[in-house]
């Protein structure tokens, strides 16, 4: 995961996931995609005018958001260019050498997410609200 400190102190991050119950009674080997998926619907349900993609959600949303923020609430954005992604405020002292790469969408939503759009935006995405 990248940090450990949420830039969008409003958004569910996975360390609140973490401590449900639910996420603490499951299995070790499923307890991080119990996590990503409870943040998901943690998202969903205190900010429904955001669209949340889970981790498992891997077709790229149309339209594509510009930028989403990680399960960890960091912020990444998309080239339009190239349609890869990069995280703006990746420090390597601070952060896993992967958030220092460039991501596709697909890789970014498997191992960062559940992403969510920055906007308060229905609009943006063509992914489950």
């Amino acid at each position: 995961m990248s940090s450990k400190r949420s830039k969008n102190p409003a958004l569910p991050v996975l360390d609140d996931a973490y401590r449900l119950e639910s996420v603490k009674d499951a299995e070790e080997s499923t307890r991080d995609l119990a996590a990503r998926l409870a943040t998901t619907e943690l998202r969903r349900v205190s900010h429904p005018g955001r669209v949340t993609w889970e981790p498992t959600d891997q077709a790229e949303p149309v339209p594509v958001p510009p930028t989403v923020v990680d399960g960890d609430g960091d912020l990444w954005l998309r080239d339009r260019g190239t349609g890869t992604w990069t995280m703006p405020e990746f420090n390597p002292k601070e952060f896993p050498a992967r958030c220092g790469e460039v991501l596709t969408w697909n890789q970014l939503v498997r191992e960062f997410g559940p992403l969510t759009a920055l906007a308060d935006d229905r609009r943006i995405g063509g992914g489950r609200r």
